[in-house]
């Protein structure tokens, strides 16, 4: 970490000049040419001022950092928020929220406010599953939801694979043969590991994947109904569909109406996310695989504050839990 010493040097001026400068002071003892000169230098160097009191210095803060990435703001954020502040709180430790909006700007100002409040340990949370940067000056990190461009810092995300093949499996076993695959068109991550995962599972049970029962749909619902559509409005129909998430199983189950499409009667649909505002409020209630937002968030921040991370840094997978509900049922005769 860069010292206000270091600074000094490098713009040329005492350090209780820099320390003036710094610590919004200077106005009327130090130039504003040598001021601006401090500051930029400061910025340069990466310098972030200790916010705390200098007796502090040598002392841990017992503060949880937690660095969002578009994260506070969604439905998601609750379980994993939940976790976070929970465990804590069991510890002992104090929570610092922020959330830069994913803007990279907003990202290094929130990594200058964490290090400036001397958080302990940081949490840098992700919205999806995703590659996420962080930022080098960090240390006692983690990433949750998530993986880290560097190979010392752990990352934890949802076991997207297992769970796909949960899902499908789950409708093979109440004998689905024709099963349809509600996707996304977009690189995200996740979607490809989870198509990935339906097709291999379907061709484990000795049946080859048909491309027009992968359709692409997307996160609006006029995008999930039109995907949907495109499933169901056939005459060989699939008796089964796995969404890539909640709102597409919704979306599904909306065109399932129109048509006069009976669900589970005759047509099964397994969601994923158990976004509870969507699975626990359809009708029937959505069987779906639940994401291990919880779970990740409580293993992570308590390994963070003991120290009780694994030697090996890299991706750490979670279970998702298959949530069986009433949108699934035995296959039709004769289908």
């Amino acid at each position: 970490m860069t010292t206000l010493a270091e600074v000094a040097e490098a713009a040329r001026v005492s350090t209780a000049a820099a320390s003036l400068v710094l610590s919004g002071k200077s106005k009327g003892r130090v130039s504003e040419t040598t001021a601006q000169r401090v500051r930029a230098t400061a910025e340069e160097l990466g310098y972030v001022r200790d916010a705390l009191a200098g007796g502090m210095r040598n002392r841990r803060t017992r503060t949880v950092g937690v660095l969002g990435e578009r994260v506070l703001s969604t439905p998601y954020a609750v379980a994993m928020i939940d976790a976070i502040l929970t465990a804590s709180r069991e510890l002992g430790w104090s929570v610092l929220l922020t959330d830069s909006g994913g803007q990279p700007e907003q990202t290094r100002r929130a990594v200058r406010e964490l290090r400036s409040r001397r958080v302990d340990v940081i949490v840098h949370a992700a919205m999806y599953h995703q590659r996420v940067h962080v930022a080098p000056e960090l240390v006692n990190v983690a990433v949750l939801n998530g993986f880290a461009d560097r190979d010392d810092v752990v990352g934890v995300v949802p076991d997207e694979e297992a769970a796909a093949r949960t899902a499908v499996t789950h409708l093979l076993e109440l004998g689905h043969r024709r099963i349809g695959h509600l996707t996304q068109d977009d690189p995200a991550i996740a979607i490809g590991l989870r198509r990935a995962a339906f097709e291999e599972t379907l061709r484990n049970a000795g049946i080859s994947p048909d491309p027009a029962l992968t359709v692409a749909g997307g996160q609006h619902p006029e995008q999930a109904d039109s995907g949907a559509c495109r499933l169901l409005d056939r005459a060989d129909r699939p008796t089964a569909i796995f969404c890539y998430n909640d709102g597409m199983a919704a979306g599904v189950y909306r065109v399932a109406s129109a048509l006069g499409i009976a669900i589970p009667e005759q047509l099964s649909v397994v969601g994923f996310d158990d976004l509870r505002l969507i699975s626990t409020n359809l009708a029937p209630p959505l069987t779906t695989m639940r994401l291990p937002h919880y779970e990740m968030a409580d293993w992570l921040v308590r390994r963070l504050i003991t120290g009780d991370l694994p030697e090996s840094a890299g991706v750490h997978r979670f279970p998702c839990e298959l949530m069986v509900r009433n949108s699934t049922a035995p296959a039709p005769p004769g289908a």
